[in-house]
């Protein structure tokens, strides 16, 4: 791709990302200004959580929906739409008996096992798609070469990985078999943790196939699924990363969790960008060809 038409790719492309950091801002300074009133900030979380999630079936569903049926990519995107719907699902149950019944907490309600079921469910179809794209560039000959500063990166990814999620893991497995409510909320939480640690192991990878692939369209495809599995590294980090933060560490938890807005919003854009990556292009015509209608038979 020449110089003239990757700037005017890369200007095409700069407010999609824009959109999502205002979108990111908005969910951010909405949960700061309800910091003191939980119910609010609980509808904040959940406006937003509906936003973000249906952009992201939104844009997961666009991308399927662009490949033959048996391509490879349709079953890497078909389950990242999978997952996408999923994820909504849960969303939707959390929301009904938010406004149902909200004094009492989601997890001594009766949806909690059907949640369990639902966030098992998406993140096994998440994960799965996941490690098929990260696959894609051995599939099309597109590996990148093994150098110090790729290997480094994917170092860096793998130890956040490990010290994000181990203590989750290692905390949660104590509470399997005490009580129902707390091995259902336990199952929750190890199949959340579990799938982010494979999203954050396969930053590595994803973002060294972008970097390959820099100055064409399907570049921003691969970025924008890099920068989607950062986010949710930063957000499995809330809890010791708001304890390094000024002012109360559950405020800062809370500003922290904002980040799924931006990991969700990422997936849809990274979609969009592949259905339209796919998207024919119109040709001008040749500088020679006439510009009346030909009016004989071929």
């Amino acid at each position: 791709m020449s110089a003239p038409s990757s700037n005017r790719a890369a200007g095409s492309i700069v407010p999609w990302f824009a959109a999502v950091l205002v979108l990111q801002l908005a969910h951010a300074f909405a949960a700061a200004a309800a910091l003191g009133e939980p119910h609010r900030l609980q509808l904040v979380h959940d406006i937003a959580g509906w936003s973000s999630g249906l952009l992201a079936v939104f844009g997961t569903f666009a991308a399927a929906r662009s490949f033959e049926s048996g391509d490879y990519l349709r079953k890497v995107w078909g389950g990242l739409a999978a997952g996408a719907f999923l994820s909504l699902v849960s969303t939707a149950l959390r929301s009904y008996w938010l406004h149902a019944v909200p004094d009492v907490p989601f997890t001594q309600g009766p949806l909690l096992p059907y949640r369990m079921v639902v966030v098992v469910l998406a993140n096994v179809s998440t994960t799965y798609a996941l490690i098929l794209l990260a696959m894609t560039y051995r599939q099309s000959g597109l590996q990148p070469p093994s150098t110090a500063r790729g290997n480094a990166l994917w170092a860096v990814t793998a130890v956040a990985a490990l010290a994000v999620g181990l203590p989750v893991l290692a905390a949660e497995v104590r509470h399997l078999g005490t009580s129902s409510i707390a091995t259902m909320s336990a199952v929750i939480s190890l199949a959340s943790t579990l799938a982010d640690m494979t999203t954050i192991l396969l930053v590595a990878p994803i973002l060294s196939v972008a970097y390959m692939l820099r100055g064409g369209k399907l570049a921003w495809v691969w970025w924008a699924m890099g920068i989607s599995g950062a986010m949710w590294l930063f957000y499995d980090a809330r809890v010791w990363l708001a304890s390094l933060l000024p002012g109360d560490a559950a405020q800062g938890q809370e500003l922290l969790r904002t980040l799924r807005t931006s990991g969700l919003v990422l997936l849809g854009l990274a979609g969009w960008l592949q259905r339209s990556a796919l998207a024919p292009q119109a040709m001008p015509p040749p500088a020679h060809a006439s510009v009346e209608p030909s009016t004989g038979t071929p």
